[in-house]
C-alpha cells in the first residue's frame, strides 16, 4: 500500500526519534544502521525536510534531526511528504476514469476503507512506533 520509499522513510524517522532531539545525525550513518542505500534515503529524507518534519544542517557536525518531538509527528504527515496523496486520491484498481460520477465496482467500498486508513494514519504518532520498538514489538528497524 505504501511505497517502499515511504516505508523506509518511516523506519528512518523512527530511528531518529530514538535519538536525542537536539542532535544531528549524518544520513550515511542512518543508511548504514538501517541497511538502506544512501542516495535513495537522502532523497526521501529531503522530502521530510521540505515538509518541516526534519531539520537539516550542513557541515562536519551536520546531518538531520526531527524538527519537533515524535509525539507531534503523525504518520500521515510522513506519508504525504514522501508519497503524496495518491493513496487517498486514486482508484484502487488503477482505473483512470474512476470517480464519483463514473465509479468502478469497488469505488464505494474503497472510499470507506480509504477514509478509515486515512484516519488511522492521522491518529498514529511517531512516538507510538518508537514505543513499539522499545518494547520489542518491532524487532528491527
Amino acid at each position: 500500500m505504501l511505497s517502499s520509499a515511504c516505508q523506509d522513510t518511516i523506519r528512518a524517522a523512527v530511528w531518529l526519534a530514538t535519538k536525542p532531539l537536539n542532535e544531528y545525525h549524518r544520513i550515511q550513518i542512518i543508511s548504514e544502521a538501517l541497511n538502506l542505500p544512501y542516495h535513495f534515503l537522502a532523497k526521501s529524507l529531503q522530502k521530510l525536510v521540505h515538509a518541516d518534519i526534519l531539520t537539516s544542517h550542513r557541515g562536519a557536525s551536520g546531518g538531520v534531526k526531527l524538527s519537533r518531538d515524535a509525539s507531534e509527528i503523525t504518520l500521515i504527515s510522513i506519508i504525504h511528504a514522501v508519497d503524496g496523496t495518491v493513496l487517498f486520491d486514486t482508484c484502487l484498481l488503477g482505473i483512470g476514469e474512476c470517480e464519483a460520477e463514473k465509479p468502478c465496482a469497488l469505488h464505494a467500498q474503497w472510499e470507506i476503507w480509504r477514509n478509515e486508513i486515512d484516519a488511522m494514519y492521522s491518529a498514529m504518532r511517531l512516538e507510538e512506533l518508537v514505543a513499539d520498538f522499545a518494547n520489542s514489538k518491532i524487532k528491527r528497524l
